[in-house]
Order: structure tokens, then C-alpha cells, then sequence
């Protein structure tokens, strides 16, 4: 028995050409496998480090309170895991009792609009952390980018309704200047 035989068929049971599109096909998904696990930059890329800013206005202020003695760096968590990524800082400014605020429920959906509480703080957080996509910007579950939503979670508090005032991306430290 011959390797191809009359008809052009490997063994009797394969065409060359079906063979060709079956390597072809291979070799593409090889590649796209390389470049998604790759540490080079390629589609995910290596992730990256990032320094942002997240505002969460009307702070209740005993909830101020016991964030100032929080021990930083305070570690963020998500989905019930720890996160490559820490709250550096908290600051926080007494908020206008004359200012009204936007905020929206995630659960219900619904958009409120709500004066600030007496004695209430705006706090500024800043959370050092790496991305592990940098296609998705992606840390846990949410999105680091300016102006989305974001809660702030540690092990010890939870805040929801901040917004990302600023974010900064490291340049790698490996990387030539």
C-alpha cells in the first residue's frame, strides 16, 4: 500500500488538501494560544502596574473615623480573593452640606439624587495594584479606568458609589527609559 494512493489520498482516507487546511488551522490556534499566554506583550500582555485614585462622596463621618485607623496598605479583595493591589491612602475632606449628589443603585437601577449629610466626608482613596490584562484593564472584576464606578473592598471595609478620579500606568521597571 502506497502512502497516497489514485485518488490522492493519504492512506487511503485523507485528501492532501483536507490535510493542509487541518495544519493550517493548527498552526493558527498554536499561535493565537502563544500570544494570549505569552509575557511579551502580545494580546494580554504581562499586566501592569497602575496607581489610581477612587472619590467616594458623602462618607458618613464615623465611618471616616474608623478608616483613619485602618493599618495601610490595606490589601483589596474581590470574588473572595485577595488582589494584587493595596490602598496606599485615604484622605478625606468634610463635604458640603449644601452639595447634592448623583448616585446610582446597581441593584435596582435606579438613579437618586441625594443632598449631603452633616458632618459627612468625601475620602479619597489611593490603591497601588497590577492589572492582569491590559486589554481589559481589569483588577478582580472591575475595570480600572477614569470616571467608572468602583468599590473599594478590603477585608475590613467596603465602600460603594466612588469614582475613579485618576490612574496612572508605571512603566515597567525592567523597561529601558
Amino acid at each position: 500500500m502506497s502512502v497516497i494512493d489514485k485518488k490522492g489520498k493519504l492512506f487511503g482516507k485523507l485528501n492532501i488538501i483536507d490535510l493542509l487546511a487541518i495544519l493550517l488551522i493548527v498552526a493558527v490556534l498554536a499561535l493565537i494560544g502563544y500570544k494570549l499566554t505569552s509575557n511579551s506583550g502580545g494580546l494580554a500582555g504581562a499586566g501592569q502596574k497602575v496607581v489610581y485614585t477612587v472619590e467616594v462622596k458623602n462618607v458618613d463621618a464615623a465611618v471616616y473615623e474608623s478608616l483613619q485607623k485602618e493599618a495601610l496598605p490595606s490589601q483589596l479583595t474581590a470574588a473572595n480573593e485577595m488582589l494584587d493591589a493595596y490602598v496606599t491612602d485615604i484622605q478625606g475632606t468634610p463635604a458640603d452640606p449644601n452639595a447634592y449628589h448623583m448616585q446610582w443603585d446597581g441593584s435596582s437601577g435606579d438613579l437618586t439624587l441625594s443632598q449631603s449629610q452633616d458632618g459627612a466626608y468625601n475620602v479619597v482613596f489611593t490603591i497601588e495594584g497590577t492589572v492582569k490584562d491590559n486589554l481589559t484593564s481589569e483588577l478582580g472584576t472591575q475595570e480600572i479606568r477614569v470616571g467608572k464606578t468602583h468599590i473599594v473592598k478590603t477585608t475590613t471595609f467596603e465602600l460603594e458609589g466612588g469614582r475613579i478620579i485618576s490612574c496612572e500606568r508605571l512603566a515597567d521597571e525592567g523597561a529601558e527609559g
